[in-house]
């Protein structure tokens, strides 16, 4: 029988990881895809060409009711690690892990790194590794309890999980597949798996029409990501993060894995174990990024503190493996939360790779190794930039006159949410779901451009004949370092039909 203590100190510990991820909450600046989601919160829709409708949804009803702020941003991503917290707690006490699992269970979810940081950001890998796990948790108690209502629970859970990332979709065709393969497989011909289905459908019905009313979008995403990043995959770097992710607990999640499969105990969720091999082989075959798994993460966790549970007996071996875990964990923490200044973690890294040779941690898209992970340069330089941008505004009295552009995505969303503050208006870019908002023709007074990016193209230099450089960031650690803001004034001919020529030329990004 489980300890009562249990009962308070699990939503307790819920609590305490809350507030240790909202304890660094403006450590650094929003994150580039933290504004991206948020700008997509200025124009709810029930789909955007790069991510389905949750992440937009929710940024709007934040803005409307607390409005845009560090804590704001950082709110439910800390709330959802939490959650997982406890629910992963909760399976492991359904596989039948006593304390020690379940505690253990709890130290893999506060300290290993696939855990941390994707609970730090607001981007739909927190919200699609909480899906996940409710999925395998009902999926567990109907398993279990062979209750109809469950059915219920994995519908509702797998239409709102496709409302935030369409890889979900992948998990709940493993799990048909593993259910096909077991001796479960009568369920597929129940009415209440039916009806869960057409639940689902309806759920994520929105983005369905949505997806179809503008040409598939999602699945031309699929094929510009898999055309210009996914080709690079490495499968043997795959492999390799799966081992990585969790740090020193792939101890627990490699054990889990393998007791779903063989483990006497576990043998009545051994098709929880054939879903994700399913996972893990189409991710691996399509050259999936090796995060696309961190949803498995969690149940992986539980089974393996089941498993370590019932061979480490005796109390001073339990503590000692408690001990070297988090031993090994705890100094890896400002990996995956900025947990000092740009300046001091810049150091903790530069000490760390020299002394470890992980240069690998430091390496950006552009190949080369900088001071900072690339995710921690991204929060940084945007409100220097939005600032620089706001100064380059003021120096024009009719402001209807302007265009701001910006060449990315990252750019465009620091000008459009950080500018408010301001009194910017939303910048033109043709990056990332901007190219859908941007305007094909502008008003014919239009003559002054803000310019932000790097040198100003012949074309832009050939037209007007008053370019000044406003700013440029000047923070090296930011990913945009260097990046620059132009004001051009008197164009040597119309502004508005050099836009309108230009823009028909753009290309999608999404082609």
């Amino acid at each position: 029988m489980q300890p009562r203590y249990m009962n308070w100190l699990i939503p307790a510990l819920a609590l305490l990881k809350i507030c240790f991820h909202l304890w660094f909450y403006d450590s650094l600046e929003p994150h580039r895809d933290e504004l991206l989601y948020f700008s997509l919160g200025t124009h709810p829709a029930a789909g955007y060409a790069s991510v389905p409708p949750l992440v937009g949804l929710l940024a709007f009803l934040l803005m409307k009711t607390i409005g845009f702020s560090a804590l704001a941003i950082k709110i439910i991503p800390a709330i959802l690690g939490g959650a997982i917290l406890w629910l992963s707690a909760r399976i492991c006490k359904e596989l039948g892990g006593k304390t020690f699992a379940q505690l253990l269970t709890v130290l893999g979810i506060f300290l290993a790194p696939v855990f941390v940081r994707p609970f730090y950001l607001y981007q739909p890998v927190c919200f699609d590794i909480f899906f996940w796990t409710l999925l395998f948790y009902f999926t567990i108690l109907y398993l279990k309890s062979k209750q109809d209502k469950f059915l219920i629970l994995i519908g509702i859970t797998a239409g709102l999980g496709i409302l935030n990332k369409h890889l979900i979709v992948l998990l709940l065709i493993s799990l048909i597949i593993a259910f096909l393969v077991s001796n479960e497989r009568k369920l597929l011909s129940k009415k209440t798996f039916l009806f869960a289905m057409l639940l689902c459908i309806a759920i994520a019905s929105p983005n369905i029409v949505w997806q179809l009313s503008n040409g598939l979008s999602g699945i031309k995403h699929l094929s510009a990501l898999n055309k210009h990043q996914l080709v690079y995959v490495d499968r043997a770097n795959f492999l390799k993060e799966q081992l990585l992710m969790p740090g020193i607990f792939f101890l627990i999640t490699c054990a889990g894995f393998g007791a779903l499969l063989f483990y006497k105990q576990l043998k009545k969720y051994r098709l929880l174990a054939v879903a994700i091999l399913v996972v893990i082989i189409v991710l691996l075959l399509a050259k999936g990024k090796g995060y696309y798994t961190a949803g498995v993460f969690p149940l992986c966790l539980a089974a393996g503190a089941v498993w370590w549970e019932n061979h480490l007996k005796q109390w001073y071996l339990r503590a000692a493996f408690t001990t070297v875990l988090a031993g090994l964990s705890v100094f890896l923490i400002p990996m995956g939360i900025p947990t000092d200044t740009p300046e001091n973690l810049a150091v903790y890294f530069k000490n760390f790779t020299s002394k470890y040779g992980m240069e690998g941690l430091l390496r950006h898209e552009d190949g080369k190794i900088h001071a900072l992970p690339q995710d921690y340069s991204d929060m940084l330089g945007w409100e220097e930039l939005t600032k620089i941008t706001a100064d380059g505004y003021a120096r024009i009295n009719d402001k209807s006159r302007i265009l701001i552009y910006c060449e990315n995505y990252g750019q465009a969303s620091a000008v459009n949410i950080l500018g408010k503050k301001y009194g910017l208006p939303e910048p033109v870019s043709f990056s990332d779901n901007y190219y859908f908002w941007a305007p094909r023709n502008i008003p014919a007074t239009t003559d002054t451009f803000i310019y932000i990016n790097d040198e100003p193209g012949e074309d832009i230099g050939q037209l007007f004949t008053d370019i000044q450089l406003v700013g440029k960031i000047s923070n090296p650690l930011a990913r945009e370092y260097g990046t620059q803001v132009y004001l051009c004034r008197n164009p040597r001919t119309s502004f508005s039909q050099f836009w309108n020529k230009r823009v028909k030329e753009i290309e999608s990004p999404f082609h």
